[in-house]
């Protein structure tokens, strides 16, 4: 199922980031602080750690969703943005295409 799969994900996702953990890289190093995440030898993991952070709160995200179940109000609410959302984007596009269309319509008089 999508939890088990979500969760697995983030298992990884979380064993890897301690894998690349920049506090612990550095502790290996000559630093002036004890914890403190910036290094010389931290410098080359920084963005797949980054990375693997956005995955990894992505994925807590997406399987907070999941809990819609037990409260009703919030699962009402979830599916009225979901509709909502996608006519905000419909409103969105036709704003875009009509600003530009005047915005050609007015360049071209000069």
């Amino acid at each position: 199922s999508f939890q088990q799969f979500g969760s697995l994900v983030l298992t990884i996702s979380l064993v890897l980031m301690l894998v690349l953990e920049p506090i612990l890289h550095c502790l290996s190093g000559d630093t002036e602080k004890l914890f403190s995440p910036r290094c010389k030898e931290s410098k080359s993991i920084m963005d797949a750690y980054s990375i693997l952070s956005a995955v990894a709160m992505l994925l807590y995200w997406l399987l907070l969703t999941d809990l819609t179940v037990f409260s009703m109000r919030f699962s009402a609410f979830l599916l009225v943005i979901g509709r909502v959302a996608s006519e905000v984007g419909l409103f969105l596009g036709a704003l875009i295409y009509l600003i530009a269309s005047f915005a050609s319509a007015i360049s071209s008089l000069n």
